[in-house]
Protein backbone atom coordinates (compact mmCIF):
# COMPACT_ATOMS: atom_id res chain seq x y z
CA UNK A 1 0.00 0.00 0.00
CA UNK A 2 1.47 3.33 -1.00
CA UNK A 3 -0.79 6.10 0.26
CA UNK A 4 -3.94 6.80 2.20
CA UNK A 5 -6.08 9.89 1.89
CA UNK A 6 -9.31 11.12 3.39
CA UNK A 7 -12.16 12.01 1.04
CA UNK A 8 -15.47 13.61 2.01
CA UNK A 9 -18.83 13.39 0.29
CA UNK A 10 -21.89 15.66 0.07
CA UNK A 11 -23.45 14.01 3.15
CA UNK A 12 -20.60 15.08 5.42
CA UNK A 13 -19.28 11.53 5.67
CA UNK A 14 -15.58 10.88 5.45
CA UNK A 15 -14.11 7.72 4.05
CA UNK A 16 -10.59 6.74 3.16
CA UNK A 17 -9.14 5.81 -0.16
CA UNK A 18 -5.90 3.88 -0.28
CA UNK A 19 -3.51 3.37 -3.12
CA UNK A 20 -2.17 -0.15 -3.15
CA UNK A 21 -0.23 -2.63 -5.19
CA UNK A 22 -1.75 -6.04 -5.80
CA UNK A 23 0.35 -8.92 -7.09
CA UNK A 24 -1.27 -11.58 -9.29
CA UNK A 25 -0.02 -15.15 -9.67
CA UNK A 26 -0.80 -18.10 -11.96
CA UNK A 27 -4.11 -18.10 -13.81
CA UNK A 28 -5.10 -14.83 -12.14
CA UNK A 29 -2.14 -13.11 -13.83
CA UNK A 30 -3.30 -14.63 -17.13
CA UNK A 31 -6.86 -13.36 -16.62
CA UNK A 32 -5.81 -9.84 -15.64
CA UNK A 33 -3.00 -9.69 -18.18
CA UNK A 34 -0.59 -8.38 -15.55
CA UNK A 35 1.48 -9.57 -12.61
CA UNK A 36 1.08 -6.39 -10.56
CA UNK A 37 -1.36 -3.52 -10.49
CA UNK A 38 -1.45 -0.26 -8.60
CA UNK A 39 -4.93 0.99 -7.84
CA UNK A 40 -6.88 3.40 -5.69
CA UNK A 41 -9.60 1.71 -3.66
CA UNK A 42 -12.39 3.56 -1.86
CA UNK A 43 -12.33 2.28 1.68
CA UNK A 44 -9.69 0.26 3.44
CA UNK A 45 -11.04 -3.27 3.42
CA UNK A 46 -10.49 -6.48 1.55
CA UNK A 47 -14.16 -6.32 0.54
CA UNK A 48 -13.46 -3.22 -1.61
CA UNK A 49 -10.56 -5.01 -3.32
CA UNK A 50 -12.75 -8.03 -4.10
CA UNK A 51 -15.51 -5.74 -5.43
CA UNK A 52 -13.00 -4.08 -7.74
CA UNK A 53 -11.75 -7.44 -9.03
CA UNK A 54 -15.30 -8.64 -9.61
CA UNK A 55 -16.34 -5.59 -11.59
CA UNK A 56 -13.08 -5.14 -13.51
CA UNK A 57 -12.03 -8.72 -14.32
CA UNK A 58 -15.26 -10.66 -13.72
CA UNK A 59 -13.54 -12.65 -10.96
CA UNK A 60 -15.46 -14.13 -8.06
CA UNK A 61 -14.09 -15.04 -4.66
CA UNK A 62 -14.13 -18.70 -5.80
CA UNK A 63 -11.56 -17.90 -8.51
CA UNK A 64 -8.65 -17.06 -6.20
CA UNK A 65 -7.10 -17.07 -2.75
CA UNK A 66 -5.86 -13.92 -1.07
CA UNK A 67 -2.67 -13.56 0.94
CA UNK A 68 -2.00 -10.47 3.00
CA UNK A 69 1.56 -10.13 4.22
CA UNK A 70 2.36 -13.68 3.06
CA UNK A 71 -0.53 -15.29 5.00
CA UNK A 72 -3.68 -16.72 3.43
CA UNK A 73 -6.79 -14.97 4.71
CA UNK A 74 -10.48 -15.86 4.79
CA UNK A 75 -12.33 -13.70 2.30
CA UNK A 76 -15.61 -13.96 4.18
CA UNK A 77 -14.23 -11.60 6.83
CA UNK A 78 -14.06 -7.86 6.20
CA UNK A 79 -10.35 -7.42 6.79
CA UNK A 80 -9.00 -3.90 7.28
CA UNK A 81 -5.99 -3.11 5.09
CA UNK A 82 -3.17 -0.95 6.36
CA UNK A 83 -0.36 0.98 4.78
CA UNK A 84 2.46 -1.32 3.66
CA UNK A 85 0.27 -4.46 3.57
CA UNK A 86 1.24 -6.77 0.74
CA UNK A 87 -1.81 -8.12 -1.09
CA UNK A 88 -1.42 -11.12 -3.43
CA UNK A 89 -3.98 -13.10 -5.41
CA UNK A 90 -3.24 -16.75 -6.03
CA UNK A 91 -4.94 -19.31 -8.24
CA UNK A 92 -6.80 -22.09 -6.45
CA UNK A 93 -4.49 -24.89 -5.42
CA UNK A 94 -4.74 -28.29 -7.06
CA UNK A 95 -4.43 -31.47 -5.10
CA UNK A 96 -2.60 -34.50 -6.25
Amino acid sequence: VFACRSIGNSHGQTFFSIKMRITYFGEIADITGKTTEELMIKGETLHEVISYLSSTYNLTSNDFYVAINHKLVAMDKDIHLNENDEVALLSPFAGG
